[in-house]
């Protein structure tokens, strides 16, 4: 029997880049076929399940067990998933970029687009749905290029600020045994 797929596979293209795509990981009760049969009423079992939509396109949907893939592919959201996490999204969300606005981000939302990584790895032809997306995605790819090139002096200011608090620990240290030696001195 050989089943039909009604949305287009290279939405869900994994070579690429898995961020582009909202990925949910929860736990489906299925029925164990075995056991039921055994004990003549039906007998479920947790397991393990994902759902896939490529962002944009709300009615590409793929939800199927996890597969060890799975696992590695989206691994930041299965960690998140196994630690209890319900919102498993990775990235920007959306309602911490200061140009997209409340309407937008609700927007976007209903298309599945929960971060800025997302809208900047969106689809041409889901960006044709809506006016003006294909400009938030340009403006998304810039803003995520530039944040990649900036990363290093973005970590380089980060250690300099934490070397900053360790000397002032050791100033203020040293200034009280100063003064401790100071007062036992007389």
């Amino acid at each position: 029997m050989s089943a039909v797929a009604d949305f287009d596979v290279s939405d869900f293209d994994q070579k690429n880049d898995a961020k582009g795509c909202y990925v949910r990981f929860y736990t489906h009760a299925v029925m164990d076929k075995k056991a039921s049969n055994a004990e003549g009423r039906p007998i479920f079992v947790d397991q393990e399940w994902i759902e896939i939509i490529a962002p944009g396109n709300q009615n590409n949907i793929v939800r199927r067990g996890v597969r060890p893939r799975d696992r590695h592919v989206y691994g930041e959201q299965y960690r998140r998933f196994k630690a209890g996490l319900e919102e498993q999204v990775v990235g920007t969300p959306l309602t911490e970029v200061p140009w997209i606005t409340r309407s937008q981000v609700e927007e976007l939302h209903y298309k599945k687009v929960r971060t800025l990584e997302q809208l900047a790895e969106l689809s041409d032809t889901a960006c044709s749905s809506s006016a003006g997306l294909y400009g938030m995605k340009q403006k998304a790819q810039a803003w995520v290029q530039k944040s990649k090139e900036a990363a290093p002096f973005t970590a380089m200011q980060a250690e300099i600020d934490e070397m900053r608090k360790k000397l002032a620990l050791l100033e203020g240290g040293k200034k009280t045994r100063k003064a401790d030696d100071e007062a036992s001195a007389v």
